[in-house]
């Protein structure tokens, strides 16, 4: 099924969405105020992160303003309700053939999580000269093997934390390490290493699947291909879609 449909008409122009099921793999994308030219005046693609959903947790926090249904004049055949239904199945069953989780843990992989780069301090830069060169007492020697063991385990490129674990507040108080940065990533795109709450490559608990090692197919609802099938077919034609 291919089929294009008009959503209504915005202050960026109309919105087009085209939806594809092929071989049960269903595919849906749009654009805003399209012109002959290839250009438009709004967003193109993926652009229901745009608009305030139904359910606020679906809403794309990178947007700070979204395009409320207030603002929508729609066209023949859609309202509010409907709308929100179409963007509940485009956040639910897009791309249904490329699912990172198994069927167990659905819920897997969309906890934002904020990870924290640390790095060494002058501080300890200073101790590790110092025991290259041999001048450390028998005291700070062994401060040094005791900060340089934690040191390790917390910074090394092979496995870093990113997450304040006790270790990490003990070296940060004494200020063997720092904090560099600071970035926000679902817990899909985290490892258990990094934030115990990460789940990449985190084995599901009934099938062993570890989350994001490959892709899943979900198969399409009756009901959904249902709806999709039923939506008025757009009543002006596009320049592109």
């Amino acid at each position: 099924m291919k089929k294009t449909v008009r959503i209504g008409h915005m202050r960026d122009g109309n919105i087009f969405c085209k939806i594809e099921i092929e071989k049960g793999k269903l595919s849906i994308s749009g654009v805003i105020g399209p012109y002959k030219s290839g250009n438009c005046g709004g967003g193109c693609g993926q652009i229901d992160m745009e608009f305030a959903h139904r359910n606020p947790e679906h809403n794309d926090d990178r947007y700070s303003k979204l395009t409320q249904p207030s603002e929508i004049q729609f066209a023949p055949g859609w309202d509010v309700e409907k709308w929100f239904d179409f963007l509940d199945i485009w956040n639910r069953w897009h791309l249904n053939d490329l699912r990172p989780s198994c069927e167990h843990k659905r819920d897997w992989g969309k906890k934002k999580l904020e990870l924290i780069d640390f790095g060494w301090t002058t501080k300890f830069y200073k101790l590790r000269e110092s025991a290259a060169n041999g001048t450390l007492t028998p005291d700070e020697y062994e401060i040094f093997k005791e900060v340089s063991a934690g040191v390790m385990v917390t910074t090394t490129a092979i496995a870093r934390p990113k997450w304040k674990s006790p270790l990490v507040e003990k070296l940060l108080a004494e200020g063997w390490i720092e904090e560099k940065k600071r970035e926000t990533k679902t817990s899909g795109w985290v490892t258990e290493t990094e934030h115990p709450e990460g789940v990449l490559s985190k084995p599901c608990p009934v099938c062993g699947y570890k989350y994001g090692t490959s892709w899943l197919r979900e198969e399409l609802p009756k009901e959904v291909v249902e709806f999709l099938v039923a939506l008025p077919d757009t009543d002006m034609q596009p320049a592109w879609v």
